[in-house]
């Protein structure tokens, strides 16, 4: 990808990444449209644990992926799809953490109407991650049954909307004791409480053997690798479904990963149920989440139900607060996004 060309005459807050650490900074240089990008006021936009793991060369300077704000300006090379004013929503890989953004058309989609900035600018990393890996690799059905592990986090909580948007009917939460009744509230039918539970342990009938009602049709992993030290791995394989005539063995998808995960994707590659999971950009999953947002789905009781982005906090965007927030969210104790609001 291109980083952005600046001006040097046009300034604005924004915070960037160096070293290993996010400071905020009052007079950074705007970024210019190019022919084939969109500029962007933020209006608000969220944070990922890999905008304080990973800087440039791979991401630009500036911090954030996710945004969501007002198309101030579009490249001659764009098409019409977007026009200046528009409200949207999105990623850039070029820092989002500012008052203003550039992104690849690819990367932008028009706001769904039913959130709110701050809502929406959490959905570009977490929620499109979510579905891409239900949906292509879990291949979630209809009546499946789907193990969600960092259910309170914010992939955790967008997955638990997802496979319930996609019929899942049993959807199992794995997180504290102390956030069982959110991760309900959200669509879990069930919670494992990982303080006083082995997710092993919950699927273990009275002889001590693996329930077959237990197991899965998908496990959704939020949690391995992701700073705390856990590896669900292993003891997610045993919890799969065997596959049958009917239908596919259980499927297991990781979003950061273990060690040996990371090894087999730049070596052997991956068995058949075991997925790394990678987002890609694209503004039709963006419009898809959009509409799940703005017109929801039908549940099996006749229940009208939406995606509703879980906001953790919602944070304005000053020195003070951006250290607060990346706090937080090194914390791994958020429940949702953290989101910082631009004005």
């Amino acid at each position: 990808f291109q980083h952005y060309y600046i001006t040097n005459n046009l300034r604005m807050k924004a915070a960037v990444f160096s070293r290993g650490n996010v400071s905020f900074q009052s007079n950074y240089a705007k970024p210019k449209c190019s022919a084939d990008s969109i500029l962007i006021r933020v209006k608000a936009a969220a944070i990922n644990p890999v905008d304080y793991k990973i800087g440039w060369p791979m991401k630009g300077p500036v911090t954030g992926i996710d945004f969501a704000g007002i198309v101030e300006e579009k490249g001659d090379k764009v098409g019409d799809e977007l026009k200046v004013g528009d409200e949207v929503y999105g990623g850039s890989w070029n820092g989002s953490l500012a008052e203003f953004t550039v992104s690849k058309p690819a990367g932008v989609a028009l706001k769904p109407k039913n959130a709110s900035f701050v809502e929406a600018s959490g959905m570009y990393v977490t929620y499109m991650t979510t579905l891409q890996a239900l949906r292509d690799f879990g291949k979630v059905s209809k009546d499946d049954r789907v193990l969600v592990i960092g259910a309170s986090g914010g992939c955790g909580t967008a997955g638990i909307q997802v496979a319930k948007s996609m019929g899942a009917k049993d959807i199992v939460g794995v997180c504290s004791g102390k956030n069982e009744e959110f991760v309900k509230s959200l669509g879990a039918t069930d919670v494992i409480d990982y303080t006083k539970q082995t997710i092993k342990d919950y699927c273990l009938n009275e002889s001590g053997a693996i329930n077959p009602e237990l197991q899965f049709d998908v496990i959704y992993d939020a949690a391995t690798n992701s700073g705390g030290g856990e590896d669900y791995k292993n003891i997610s394989m045993e919890l799969l479904k065997p596959a049958t005539a009917d239908k596919k063995h259980g499927q297991y998808v990781a979003i950061n990963g273990s060690v040996d995960m990371w090894l087999r994707k730049f070596t052997i590659g991956f068995k058949a149920n075991q997925h790394l999971m990678n987002l890609e950009t694209n503004p039709e999953d963006l419009q898809q989440l959009a509409k799940l947002v703005d017109d929801g789905w039908t549940n099996s009781e006749g229940v009208q139900e939406y995606l509703k982005p879980v906001i953790a906090e919602e944070l304005p965007f000053t020195a003070e607060a951006v250290e607060k927030g990346f706090d937080l969210l090194k914390s791994r104790r958020a429940k949702g996004k953290i989101v910082f609001k631009m004005d």
